[in-house]
């Protein structure tokens, strides 16, 4: 996925929270430890970007989520990690969807679905 001004003003924060974050706890006197941060939540353990996963990252420590956000069409941020759905759904299946199959470049790649 390319870095797009929307997709970097919603990671920056999480970044931002995570240094001040360590910076605050050197500044206590409390040891300072790594920070976790759980990419896709507990994605080795649990299907990325479910509940189930997140829920279990949190309860094994980890600090802080790393979504993979998407932008739609019309602007909404998704919690996405493919840029073709057909592998993970059955979109293609009905065969009206027929009509909506297209071919686009993400990241320079070129991709049918």
């Amino acid at each position: 996925m390319s870095l797009t001004r929307r997709t970097l003003a919603a990671a920056l924060p999480a970044a931002a929270f995570a240094a001040t974050a360590a910076h605050a706890m050197t500044k206590l006197g409390q040891p300072k430890r790594p920070i976790v941060i759980a990419h896709r939540g507990a994605s080795g353990l649990r299907p990325e970007h479910t509940e189930s996963a997140y829920r279990l990252a949190v309860a094994q420590g980890a600090d802080f989520i790393e979504p993979d956000l998407c932008l739609t069409k019309d602007g909404a941020m998704v919690i996405r990690h493919e840029n073709e759905v057909g592998g993970t759904t059955d979109v293609a299946s009905p065969p009206e969807s027929d009509a909506r199959k297209t071919t686009k470049v993400s990241g320079g790649e070129t991709i049918e679905g």
